[in-house]
């Protein structure tokens, strides 16, 4: 009886370390396959791979860069010479000049890549899954969070991250990464990522979107209350509205989180010139010459020496 147990238990080990490594063989054949363009060879062996393995998360990210890819689609764009301010890589851009006088600019021709929303909602779709089966897997959270921006859904992109944020407490932030190996410290690599996401929707010319990041911060506060990046964000956002107070008052509660921290210190120092507080000021400038790095120590010499000169 003992000699059968053994062989059922050997037979099943070697069940599971073959599917393993016809696993990996399945990844590598689609990286290949992707890597090479053989999209319709790549569909098909997705669909094989789905039938021997369909919970293995690197399935649902395949299918999504599968889907992702499809999607991309580079197209010739011409601009009038009155539209070039529309172009944000300007380097890329080819100058359309008169062939009876050269000197004369009629236009300009680039290249931008768009995205077909059709496809890329096929993708997302299969990240969704991946994330309903495996929801810890962070780099499937951030992966969904580019796609969402690639097509400008800024307020589908804020409820993901404010999804993320919720199931990071739930999870205890043992997030995995590529190939789910754990993260060392899940928290601080989430925030980074998560004020990475804010300080693009910072740079973006819609004024909607200082909303979201309120919206988000305030969950970073709520779910985190020694967040330091939530209340300079929140700081950041007032000071653009021209609320001084209320910007001072963030600020100084992320100061509180971390008295060291200088671009807090730098925020304050400058927020506290602008509205003519000579002394919180030259008190900010005072810690940026205490915790600064050397090219910060510089800049507060030089305003504390500013500062004093006014004075004089």
């Amino acid at each position: 009886m003992k000699k059968r147990i053994a062989v059922i238990f050997l037979a099943f080990i070697i069940f599971i370390f073959a599917t393993v490594i016809r696993a990996g063989d399945y990844k590598d054949t689609y990286v290949r396959l992707l890597k090479a363009g053989k999209y319709d060879e790549l569909l098909k062996h997705l669909t094989e791979w789905e039938q021997v393995d369909p919970d293995n998360p690197e399935l649902y990210i395949a299918y999504f860069s599968y889907y992702y890819n499809l999607s991309r689609e580079e197209k010739l764009m011409l601009l009038s010479p009155g539209q070039i301010d529309q172009i944000k890589q300007k380097e890329r851009v080819f100058t359309l000049t008169d062939p009876e006088d050269p000197e004369r600019v009629v236009g300009y021709l680039y290249s931008e890549i768009v995205f077909d929303e059709e496809k890329m909602d096929l993708g997302l779709k299969y990240l969704d899954e991946g994330l309903k089966r495996h929801p810890a897997r962070l780099d499937m959270h951030l992966g969904k969070l580019h796609a969402l921006d690639k097509i400008s859904r800024y307020e589908a992109g804020k409820e993901a991250l404010l999804e993320m944020l919720n199931l990071s407490v739930e999870l205890d932030n043992r997030w995995l990464y590529q190939d789910g190996v754990p993260l060392e410290d899940g928290y601080a690599f989430m925030l980074e990522n998560i004020q990475g996401w804010i300080n693009h929707y910072f740079n973006l010319e819609e004024e909607r979107v200082h909303d979201y990041i309120i919206e988000i911060c305030q969950r970073m506060i709520q779910l985190y209350p020694d967040c330091v990046y939530a209340y300079n964000n929140l700081g950041a956002i007032c000071y653009y509205k021209n609320d001084y107070p209320e910007a001072l008052a963030y600020f100084r509660q992320a100061a509180a989180c971390n008295p060291e921290d200088t671009i807090v210190i730098k925020n304050i120092a400058h927020l506290a010139r602008t509205i003519g507080d000579r002394e919180l000021a030259l008190e900010y400038y005072g810690k940026l010459m205490e915790y600064g790095n050397e090219e910060e120590k510089e800049m507060a010499a030089e305003q504390i020496k500013l500062l004093e000169e006014a004075n004089e």
